[in-house]
């Protein structure tokens, strides 16, 4: 990685004299658009560089990828642009973007972010507690933007109908699930006898958007899961990968840190009752601390109908999935172990998925 000595200067100070880059976790870098994330060191301190460059191209599913539309779900520049504006370097609330140093275009279609290098436990290393503080952080800033103490923003370039755009390209999902091959293989069972309720709920899918988008509008992150989260020693709270940041609803990022946890085989064997309990209770004292009065009922319900429409219809891909050994060997070397227990944690988000769209379908509003 090429950087130029200048920029260096300009992001961490004239005293800078010398450097050394090292890329950050490559394997497991799957949008096109990013073209990789750096630490920097030098003698006065590091920062974390992210290269982004522009693409359409997609990953094999069709969910990531890039888009040229600036309303667009995966609208290439978006990060950059949430960045150089001063948006993540002036969120309200306890919940942060790491702070900004210097935001360039050395070429045309690429950009680049110079970052502070955020410390503290993230993904695996997240203790139960911290989720607790998470939960608690994100309430505060998005009570204050759906209070409307704190204006939303309006720029073009932050996504909106982002839910909508992801239940729109879970479509093929749900058409394997309906009439795929591969639902003999016997390590699909757990999976398998979720696609009766898969086709059900997709028939209900508008009414469950109804009940998420009726929401109050906030700042959402959309790729909220532990991974992107850092819980410092003092106790901040920082988001890292605003790719997807657009305009949402309240409780839109919750299931990327309840359901996603799992999925993700962050806490494969976590039980997803413990995680909403203690994610949805903090999260509604943050909603309240920031200004939003608010029932743990009604946060309850657009959290339930959001979740199943993140996660309802992913396993209708699984036995197509698990008949691809290329995919399957992909998937355990992403997430560091064996397929079977991959697909019993994910069977699991699956089925809390449906259970939780079915729930908000047939509670009152």
């Amino acid at each position: 990685m090429e950087i130029d000595v200048a920029d260096v200067q300009r992001a961490l100070g004239p005293a800078v004299s010398s450097y050394d880059v090292e890329p950050l976790d490559p394997h497991l870098r799957i949008h096109s658009i990013t073209g990789g994330v750096f630490r920097v060191r030098t003698n006065v301190g590091s920062c974390v560089l992210k290269v982004i460059r522009r693409s359409t191209d997609a990953t094999p599913d069709g969910l990531w990828g890039g888009d040229d539309e600036v309303h667009g779900r995966n609208y290439w520049k978006r990060e950059w642009l949430a960045f150089a504006s001063g948006l993540l370097d002036n969120l309200p609330g306890l919940l942060r973007g790491p702070r900004t140093l210097l935001a360039t275009e050395p070429v045309p279609d690429e950009c680049r972010i110079w970052m502070e290098d955020v410390a503290g436990r993230t993904g695996k290393s997240l203790e139960l507690d911290n989720y607790d503080r998470i939960a608690y952080a994100a309430g505060t800033t998005h009570g204050a933007y759906a209070s409307g103490s704190v204006s939303l923003p309006d720029d073009d370039w932050l996504s909106r109908d982002w839910l909508r755009g992801w239940v729109g390209v879970c479509k093929q999902f749900v058409e394997k699930a309906r009439e795929g091959e591969g639902w003999d293989e016997p390590r699909v069972a757990q999976v398998r006898a979720l696609r009766s309720r898969i086709v059900s709920l997709w028939d209900a899918r508008d009414e469950l958007l109804a009940i998420a988008e009726s929401a109050p509008r906030t700042i959402t992150h959309w790729d909220f899961w532990p991974s992107n989260l850092y819980v410092g020693e003092s106790g901040d709270v920082v988001a890292i990968d605003w790719s997807q940041v657009g305009i949402g609803g309240v409780t839109h990022d919750l299931d990327q840190i309840t359901l996603d946890t799992v999925w993700m085989q962050i806490r494969p064997d976590e039980s997803l009752d413990v995680l909403e309990e203690l994610i949805l209770a903090a999260y509604v004292r943050g909603l309240r601390d920031g200004g939003l009065d608010v029932s743990a009922a009604q946060v309850r319900r657009w959290y339930a109908a959001t979740a199943s429409l993140r996660y309802a219809w992913l396993a209708g891909g699984q036995a197509a999935m698990a008949a691809d050994p290329h995919a399957v060997v992909a998937q355990e070397r992403r997430l560091g172990r064996p397929f079977d227990a991959i697909l019993a944690a994910k069977a699991r988000v699956c089925e809390r998925a449906l259970s939780l769209g079915e729930w908000a379908l047939g509670s009152q509003s």
